[in-house]
């Protein structure tokens, strides 16, 4: 709660600063109008993000769709405007503190929307996640009492004005499950670092468990599963593991797919790492898909890093809100609406449907990858069932 308290009236003052900004107070009514024809989309990027192949690939792949569509949607001028700050919190201030803000292509590592979701509900901005998976932000949880409201500060005005690409932890911990069962796992310790993510994470598995049993510590389990979003955190339960048993797998969320983290694991721990994260592999892109990976690799010289896909159909997915407001595309309640509304059928991703939760209705696939030669490399993948 005091979290919260603490939040809102930081929202509260950057809020009144957007309004003296553009030069009004801040608005009673339900819908927020940008001036004029130029319109802004905002995409954060994460503290050191611009040493992350992964991050820059994914701000590559946005600026790709929005070169595509020209930079403009019916008679309004798009600019794309990258954010970095020293905490996620700072993107998205800076993001509403100008008039001609229409959209906010949010955090890319799981759970890390968290720090952003407020600050633009509190203003209308519609803010779309490339790649967080975290189930709280959009589905109630006991894992998390009072999810997903309590991530917002002006719910009761603007209703939910967050929205995902990927599917949920509830659908990755069903994939790293069934991925257990393929390997011949038969009991399984659970680690949640206590955070909002790790929480959620820890009891979909346990959920999602099936025959596989439920070990109390990590001795003798076939299999460890980090519920973590923390690097250090899991490392140090990774490295415990893989120093008592030299069979033990090892199993991370896509919060741990991170070069930083494979940095901080044994050798041992890495050659029985599994990290799994939402994409493609080659063969199950769409022709879209295929179109992509093209395009990408011909303007930037290299391929697409395989969260890149979902950084392209999220500028896509707004250009079309936009596209779809038509002469309202300067109005954000009806551009949250027509988002949140999105149905495609032949897009890179290829079919899905936004809903009005803000989930996807993609249910994977999962990759899951190894550490090779010091990287992690995607070898297989699962369609998640759960």
């Amino acid at each position: 709660m005091r979290k919260k308290l603490s939040r809102s009236l930081t929202v509260a003052l950057w809020v009144a600063v957007a309004a003296a900004v553009g030069g009004c107070k801040a608005p009673a009514s339900s819908t927020i109008k940008t001036p004029g024809k130029a319109l802004t989309i905002y995409t954060s990027m994460p503290p050191g993000g611009a040493a992350d192949q992964r991050a820059q690939d994914m701000l590559q792949a946005e600026q790709l769709a929005l070169k595509q569509a020209g930079g403009q949607v019916g008679g309004f001028t798009i600019t794309l405007r990258t954010v970095q700050g020293s905490k996620l919190s700072d993107n998205a201030r800076t993001a509403i503190e100008d008039p001609h803000a229409i959209a906010y292509l949010g955090e890319v590592v799981p759970g890390q929307s968290a720090d952003s979701i407020g600050i633009t509900n509190a203003v209308q901005l519609p803010e779309l996640s490339p790649t967080d998976t975290a189930q709280a932000l959009t589905q109630s949880t006991t894992a998390v009492p009072g999810s997903p409201k309590l991530y917002y500060e002006d719910y009761t005005t603007y209703g939910q004005t967050f929205a995902r690409l990927v599917p949920t932890t509830a659908k990755e911990a069903a994939a790293m499950i069934q991925e257990m069962g393929l390997l011949g796992v038969r009991s399984l310790y659970i680690a949640s670092d206590g955070s909002d993510y790790g929480n959620a994470l820890a009891a979909e598995a346990r959920k999602a468990a099936g025959s596989i049993s439920i070990q109390s510590s990590p001795a003798g389990a076939d299999a460890v599963l980090a519920a973590s979003a923390s690097d250090s955190a899991a490392a140090k339960v990774f490295n415990a593991a893989a120093s008592s048993s030299t069979t033990v797998k090892l199993f991370g969320p896509s919060a741990l797919d991170d070069q930083a983290f494979v940095a901080l694991i044994s050798p041992a721990a890495q050659r029985s790492l599994y990290v799994s994260t939402p994409g493609f592999l080659a063969n199950q892109l769409t022709p879209a898909g295929q179109s992509f990976v093209s395009s990408f690799t011909t303007t930037y010289q290299h391929p697409p890093a395989p969260e890149a896909i979902f950084g392209y159909e999220a500028m896509t997915a707004v250009l079309a809100a936009l596209r779809q407001a038509g002469t309202s595309a300067n109005n954000r309640s009806i551009v949250l609406h027509d988002l949140l509304a999105r149905n495609e059928s032949a897009s890179a991703l290829g079919t899905y449907r936004l809903q009005g939760s803000g989930d996807t209705t993609l249910t994977g696939p999962f990759l899951f990858s190894h550490v090779r030669a010091g990287q992690l490399k995607p070898f297989t993948s699962i369609q998640s069932v759960g």
